[in-house]
């Protein structure tokens, strides 16, 4: 009898070229990237912890919510966060948490 299991796929939205897509060179610019993609609605309601995900020439390959919390709080659970990070083939991460 053979076993079946389920495969967890990670997918990307959009359709940016490479060549198009931001490069991080500071952290001046990585703060601009993370502060572009926050919802500025919600971003002082409830702390969020988001990862950027870059590749090998600091380009961004894209912005990954991992949580979702309260106001005073939001929890992170590190299996899910290094699945994405090891599944989405990423060289290089930035880790971003808002909290007023």
């Amino acid at each position: 009898m053979k076993s079946k299991v389920n495969e967890i796929a990670i997918s990307y939205s959009g359709s940016t070229k490479a060549n198009l897509l931001p490069k991080v060179t500071c952290s001046q610019s990585a703060a601009d990237i993370a502060y572009s993609q926050w919802n500025k609605e919600t971003i002082e309601l409830h702390e969020t912890f988001k990862i950027m995900l870059l590749n090998n020439a600091n380009k961004v390959k894209g912005i990954y919510e991992v949580s979702n919390g309260g106001i005073t709080g939001t929890l992170v659970d590190v299996r899910i966060l290094f699945a994405v990070l090891l599944k989405s083939l990423t060289t290089a991460v930035i880790l971003m948490h808002y909290v007023e």
